[in-house]
């Protein structure tokens, strides 16, 4: 018998005294998500938490917890190894199978726009049972709510999101692309059949932003190396804002955090206008 086998069945003994309770009292918490292990957190359950993805970075306190591989490709026997009673996952049908064929607890919680956002809060509430979510969903609102107030003294702006190098972008429907119109920004991302499209550089061109946001490090000056883009009056007017490590994370995570998101989006939207270079 692999030791994977013997790790299942010993979890499954395991799981099964604690289940003749309720799922819904997770006290062992695994979560294979970033956004996840920050919801868990904001909750006030991170003393739960005892593993997590080698990508769940925030907040602190989860630095020194057990990491167990990729949000895709995550070492199960390292996660039977831990009993939990709750794995957090995003959408990742084959892990999820694999995970719940072990005879775990497994929940997706994964978010593409703000309304899911709100929805996986209060999702993890119940599970957690930790009463939480209305005030933090209420804060984040209230906070989201100001920001729109801030950004309508700001002109209208043509914005281009670029993910990665390959120019993916973000789509309208997309919480980022929510973001930036709750913001008043105009993206120039098509609606898509994916959150996320990829753009050619010609489409960039065409739509001309006034505003590039790079969520990608070393982007800023791949930019002005590619054809045609210095008609781009973002580039002659000096208006690229490229994100900081913890800004990426901040801004790519569709968790708790997203009106600090918005709060870096609104930052870019106020970058002056440099003088048009010849």
């Amino acid at each position: 018998m692999s030791t994977l086998r013997i790790y299942s069945a010993a979890c499954l003994v395991t799981l099964s005294a604690l289940y003749g309770q309720a799922w819904a009292q997770a006290q062992r918490v695994i979560s294979l998500l970033p956004s996840a292990t920050e919801a868990v957190c904001v909750l006030g359950a991170c003393d739960r938490l005892v593993g997590v993805d080698d990508f769940s970075l925030d907040p602190p306190e989860v630095a020194k917890l057990p990491r167990l591989g990729k949000t895709w490709q995550p070492r199960l026997e390292e996660i039977v190894q831990l009993q939990p009673d709750l794995v957090l996952v995003g959408r990742a049908p084959q892990v999820i199978q694999k995970l719940q064929a072990l005879g775990l607890n497994v929940q997706e919680v994964d978010a593409l726009s703000i309304e899911e956002v709100r929805s996986v809060l209060q999702r993890l509430d119940g599970l957690l049972d930790t009463q939480a979510a209305p005030a933090v969903i209420a804060a984040m609102d209230q906070k989201l709510d100001a920001l729109r107030e801030q950004a309508a003294k700001i002109p209208a702006q043509r914005v281009y999101i670029e993910l990665d190098a390959a120019l993916y972008s973000a789509a309208p429907d997309s919480f980022i692309g929510e973001l930036l119109a709750l913001l008043g920004a105009q993206n120039i991302a098509a609606a898509s059949t994916t959150a996320y499209p990829k753009l050619s550089p010609e489409y960039v061109v065409q739509h001309a932003p006034e505003l590039i946001i790079q969520t990608y490090s070393q982007g800023a000056h791949a930019v002005h190396t590619r054809p045609g883009w210095h008609r781009i009056p973002a580039l002659q007017h000096g208006r690229i804002c490229p994100l900081t490590a913890e800004e990426r994370r901040i801004a790519t995570r569709p968790g708790p955090r997203l009106a600090e998101a918005a709060e870096i989006f609104l930052r870019c939207l106020r970058m002056p206008y440099r003088e048009r270079t010849p």
